[in-house]
């Protein structure tokens, strides 16, 4: 943990104790509110400009006084002198009220758009704060008392971070209210004539979306109060479809074009425009369970004004077929990983900006005016473009960020000059979602981007209002994003946004690996790179679109991406044509867990790459470790996401370029698993045919070689035919295999079915031993757990194997030197390490020693073996997990002294960082390849 946040926490701490012991046993409501309150949030809790964010005393409508608001923490405070009973009712305009009904009371007399979410109350001793999202409020609160304060002070945090408590409410509820839209998606497919049909498909995605916003309007202030939840209770639900056809079309009408017979109801709901409501849709006759679930669940059992615009599109996760969301490789966001984004590539900057214009000293009131002015406009200048959109987020999120900036303007300009103020006839925002751009493949995808931008836009409007104490008029909706149907890989980008009018392209386009591509997709792919793409994840397009699209401009993108693309092959074909076309890395984030907001969480292992033409210093790469990042400022960023040259590719090499032993890959079987054998089936076939057991030889392909599991093959190349001939099992078994070969699509796996009692291709002859690695392993171990094989185990394709290997090859292999430059360079299987002969090893630098050094080396490595020898029975899954390390702590210090020994050998101090270490074999690359 960072020491300065130790230290000013510890001071925070020390700061409660001290109130407490002042305030112990005294306060009166009258004389000492006011200042109790205000050191306690400016001294203590740590409130800036304490005058400008609380407000005391405020009138309501029921002709009394709020003692404390927070507008920013959407939070009231009744305060009660010491003696005060917090249970017991007192009078209050003629009612029997307690502290917290008479604050309830205050609460529910505010409009939609400026009501508190928590009570505070408090009589100098006792503190008691109500969420009033939680059922019975006031009965269920969180207390303590004043003397507890030092312990429980991260309790009032939220006063002085409203935004983050804000956002852990809106996650919740958003994550509720979407697990109940698709409960009633689910119950209204059903009463579709044909529910699978595309029609029937968008129209009733459409009717769900429309559905929200109705219940949003309703709960924000929009509609007058339960105005949805009153329309629909008051008919049965056999006319429910005709209902809501008659509201689509009335909030659709314009004033003027609306029916002057229509029903008292339909006249309470306002003229909402922005295209949400325009077209007819098919709508499903409704049951009585359906309406219920409506009514009482999800309008009257959720608060819907505080749901998350920008987990919108998570909102109907549960809505899309996990096969469809997996196919269009859509995986959804939360608000933090969209940071990740946004805040290095502009809002850091647009943040910093605004804080030295409001404390630069040396500037007058004019100057400062003029210069947030400036500012104000800067904002609103700014134009979003994210060319796979999918529901939003990352638009949203942008919008969101920009008003709150803006809104941050509006409070300097009001407080800092009293006389200024807006008329009624003029509004002072100027940020607005016309710059907000985005392509999105999904057409319901894009209903919800444009839904959930709207959302974004009143709910900013009513925090807006709070300041500039200005009614802003919320509808009819005027404007709204330009969200584009289509496929983003085929369509020109400067017809959705003109190039030389962007300012920053973001977003996380589609997550699909090049193995799993479709044939359009793979025609996408070829358009855009030609054949040198074949290798790329689908994703790379979007960076090679965005290139193309940026040249010549000062855009400056980022997106999140599969971290392949930055690791193993998938590096020079992507990233060399990319700096040749002149484009640079100037952020990074590497890999971390990509996680999304719905309950079923896609966990994806990412990358953020922001970069453009223009050259930014410095550079930063944030590294991820667990819930830590650090962040490291460079110089430059190349391809693999290091601190080094841009132009430095390593490419698939087929000879060693080191003086070391070939490692081949083991040969592939390709025999439908007829040749294959587990332990039992051994069992099983010697028991009818002993004689076959000179040719039943342990097999291994990776995974049980890691995991220590036993499993055999038929190994016939050495087997004379008259021999298996003989033995029924054996046939049927090879007659599988030459059935299931006969019927492969590729011809040269139909050529091998003419000797299907052989493996596809054989790699070794099942004789001498071998230094075996395996292809595929977990990411959280520190080294990839390697080893000799003595016995003649035929080695499968997923496990490579070193024929000469000597011990002193093993300890370079199995040493963290190897391991980091493996981390950087392999490829990845989904987050797990895939080695590659030709990419990792091939290509690996070997150290220039000494006798005595690779003595030393072949000495620790030997001292490796021989620890893990002490275990017996234990397999290499086990001894090299990362929890075990302190079960098997001497196979942990042999490791660091074979570490420590090959880091001298490579001139590195042991102990060393592996970024030095990659560094280190870097150099050696480049001068290798160079002689080469």
């Amino acid at each position: 943990m960072n020491e300065n946040f130790v230290a000013a926490e510890r001071s925070r701490v020390e700061r409660a104790r001290n109130f407490a012991q002042k305030w112990e046993g005294r306060g009166s409501e009258k004389g000492d509110t006011h200042s109790f309150w205000l050191e306690l949030l400016r001294d203590v809790v740590g409130m800036e400009d304490v005058t400008t964010n609380v407000h005391f005393e405020a009138s309501t409508s029921e002709r009394g006084f709020i003692d404390v608001t927070i507008p920013a923490a959407k939070t009231i405070i009744e305060q009660k002198s010491l003696t005060v009973d917090l249970d017991k009712p007192e009078p209050r305009q003629g009612v029997m009220v307690t502290p917290f009904e008479q604050a309830k009371r205050y609460v529910d007399s505010m409009r939609n758009s400026q009501r508190a979410d928590t009570i505070i109350v408090c009589n100098f001793d006792y503190f008691r704060i109500h969420d009033l999202d939680v059922e019975k409020p006031g009965e269920n609160y969180i207390q303590f008392r004043l003397v507890e304060l030092p312990e429980q002070l991260h309790l009032l945090d939220f006063l002085v971070d409203p935004q983050r408590a804000r956002q852990v409410r809106e996650e919740r509820v958003s994550l509720e209210a979407g697990a109940l839209i698709g409960k009633v998606y689910e119950m209204l497919r059903a009463q579709y004539v044909d529910p699978d049909s595309a029609e029937s498909r968008h129209s009733l995605n459409v009717l769900c979306v429309r559905l929200v916003f109705c219940l949003f309007a309703e709960d924000a202030g929009l509609f007058p109060k339960d105005a949805f939840y009153r329309y629909l209770k008051a008919m049965p639900a056999t006319q429910v479809r005709t209902a809501l056809k008659e509201l689509f079309a009335h909030l659709r009408a314009k004033p003027e074009d609306r029916d002057p017979y229509a029903s008292a109801q339909l006249k309470d709901f306002p003229y909402v425009n922005g295209g949400l409501f325009e077209a007819d849709v098919e709508i499903p006759n409704f049951t009585e369970e359906i309406l219920e679930v409506l009514l009482e669940e999800v309008s009257k059992g959720t608060n819907w004004s505080h749901i998350s615009p920008t987990v919108f599109g998570s909102v109907f996760e549960s809505t899309l077929n996990p096969a469809t969301r997996r196919s269009s490789g859509m995986h959804y966001t939360s608000v933090k990983n969209i940071h990740r984004v946004i805040d290095p590539l502009f809002l850091d900057d647009l943040t910093a900006e605004l804080d030295s214009i409001l404390t630069d000293t040396e500037l007058g009131e004019r100057a400062r005016r003029n210069a947030l002015n400036r500012y104000h406009d800067k904002l609103a200048g700014l134009t979003f473009f994210d060319p796979a959109c999918g529901s939003g987020n990352f638009l949203t999120e942008t919008y969101i960020s920009l008003r709150r900036l803006e809104n941050k303007v509006l409070s300097e300009v009001m407080n800092r000059q009293s006389v200024f103020g807006f008329t009624d006839e003029t509004t002072p925002l100027k940020v607005s979602l016309t710059q907000l751009h985005g392509i999105e493949i999904n057409d319901f995808a894009v209903n919800v981007a444009a839904t959930a931008l709207w959302i974004a836009e009143l709910q900013a409007n009513a925090e807006a209002q709070t300041i500039v104490y200005q009614i802003i008029e919320d509808l009819p909706l005027k404007d709204s994003a330009h969200i584009v149907l289509g496929n983003a890989l085929q369509m020109d980008w400067s017809e959705v946004v003109p190039a030389d009018e962007c300012d920053y392209i973001i977003g996380n386009p589609p997550f699909i690996g090049h193995s799993n591509l479709n044939e359009e997709q793979k025609e996408d792919r070829l358009r855009i790179f030609g054949k040198s793409g074949g290798t790329l994840d689908y994703v790379a397009c979007w960076y090679k679109m965005a290139a193309d699209y940026m040249q010549g401009t000062s855009i400056q993108a980022a997106l999140v991406s599969t971290n392949s693309i930055c690791q193993g092959q998938q590096v020079q074909p992507l990233w060399k044509p990319l700096f040749e076309q002149g484009v640079r890395i100037n952020f990074a984030h590497r890999t971390f867990v990509w996680s999304s907001e719905s309950s079923d969480i896609a966990r994806v292992h990412v990358i953020i790459v922001g970069f453009g033409y223009q050259n930014m210093t410095p550079k930063r790469i944030f590294e991820h470790d667990g819930d830590k990042v650090i962040e490291h400022q460079v110089s430059r960023i190349n391809g693999y996401l290091l601190d080094a040259h841009e132009m430095m590719f390593v490419g698939r090499r087929y000879k060693t370029l080191s003086e070391a032993p070939k490692m081949i890959a083991g040969g592939k079987p390709n025999e439908g698993g007829f040749l294959l054998l587990s332990p039992q089936q051994r069992e099983e076939l010697l028991r009818v045919h002993p004689a076959i057991e000179p040719w039943i030889r342990r097999f291994s392909m990776g995974e049980d070689f890691i995991n220590g599991e036993e499993c055999y093959c038929l190994w016939l190349q050495d087997c004379p035919r008259h021999v298996w001939a003989s033995m029924p099992e054996v046939v049927d078994r090879v007659r599988s295999v030459q059935h299931t070969r006969e019927n492969s699509s590729k011809a040269a796996t139909r050529k091998k079915a003419e000797t299907p009692w052989l493996f596809d291709e054989i790699k070794y002859n099942g004789e001498g031993a071998y230094l075996a690695v395996p292809k595929v392993s977990s990411r959280r171990r520190k080294y990839i757990p390697i080893d000799f094989v003595t016995d003649g185990m035929i080695p499968g394709d997923k496990l490579f194997f070193v024929p000469d290997a000597t011990v002193y090859h093993f300890g370079i292999l199995t040493s963290r030197v190897h391991n980091a430059w493996m981390r950087v360079v392999a490829g990845r299987l989904k987050s797990d390490y895939s080695y590659g002969n030709t990419i990792v090893y091939n290509n690996f630098v070997w150290p220039k020693v000494t006798r005595a050094q690779q003595q030393e080396i072949a000495d620790a490595a030997q001292a490796v073996l021989d620890a893990r020898a002490s275990f017996p029975g234990t397999s290499l899954k086990d001894l090299y997990e990362p929890d075990n390390e302190f079960i098997y702590s001497e196979l942990t210090k042999a490791h660091r002294a074979l570490d420590a020994a090959v880091e001298r050998a490579y001139n590195l101090e042991p102990g060393c960082s592996e970024e030095k270490i990659v560094k280190r074999l870097f150099k050696g690359y480049i001068s290798a390849t160079a002689k080469k």
